[in-house]
């Protein structure tokens, strides 16, 4: 069941909830995401260690996966680790190789079926809400925003209840961006909030879901 706008005297209200929310904990399914494209972009958040899981999964359910980091994410975890688990190249910055003349961020988008940004961090989704575009990352949300996405927001409690960035959130929202999460438990900073990443399963059955409504979905 979704979950519903909160709001309360005493509380912040959750924006981000809304008709584009998929439920969780997310259960599994019969449905499939094999030879789909999926663009997967990690943020720079300590939950970006869950994406190499998230990107194994789904490269062993059969998607092709490509990935793209900012700089700060891979100062979590090195981009060698997803190009391990998915076979291919991983992308950092928007300056490509002299013998590359594609124009990359675009050309990323083209290639997608499904775009997933996890983990999604306050700082990334106030770019994307905000129409900014400094580094490959946001590049390519200005450009997909047709596309079906799936954000997988993580942040520090206090950051995730902050109005700013339920607000940002909202503007996804309305744009059609689906979410999940985060849930409830122990952050980084030691403390237990909501602000957790949702698990790479749960993501996986979150994309499975929207994969099955993409009239393009391929065969």
């Amino acid at each position: 069941m979704l979950s519903k706008i909160r709001d309360t005297p005493h509380e912040v209200p959750n924006y981000a909830v809304g008709k584009n929310e998929l439920a969780m904990p997310a259960k599994k399914t019969k449905l499939k995401i094999k030879n789909l494209n999926i663009l997967l972009g990690i943020s720079g958040g300590i939950a970006a260690y869950k994406a190499i899981d998230l990107a194994s999964k789904l490269t062993a359910a059969g998607a092709g996966v490509k990935t793209v980091m900012t700089e700060n994410a891979c100062r979590f975890v090195g981009p060698k680790s997803f190009e391990a688990v998915t076979g291919s190249a991983v992308f950092t910055s928007l300056w490509s190789k002299s013998e590359e003349h594609r124009i990359k961020h675009v050309s990323l988008v083209g290639w997608a079926d499904i775009v997933v940004l996890a983990p999604a961090t306050a700082n990334i989704i106030g770019k994307i809400a905000n129409g900014i575009c400094d580094d490959l990352l946001s590049a390519i949300f200005c450009v997909c925003w047709q596309k079906p996405i799936l954000l997988a927001p993580a942040m520090n409690g206090n950051m995730w209840h902050n109005p700013v960035v339920q607000r940002n959130l909202k503007t996804l929202k309305e744009m059609g961006f689906n979410s999940i999460g985060p849930t409830k438990g122990r952050l980084a900073d030691g403390t237990i909030a909501e602000g957790r990443m949702s698990e790479p399963e749960d993501i996986l059955e979150a994309i499975k879901k929207i994969a099955s409504k993409t009239k393009g979905r391929k065969k």
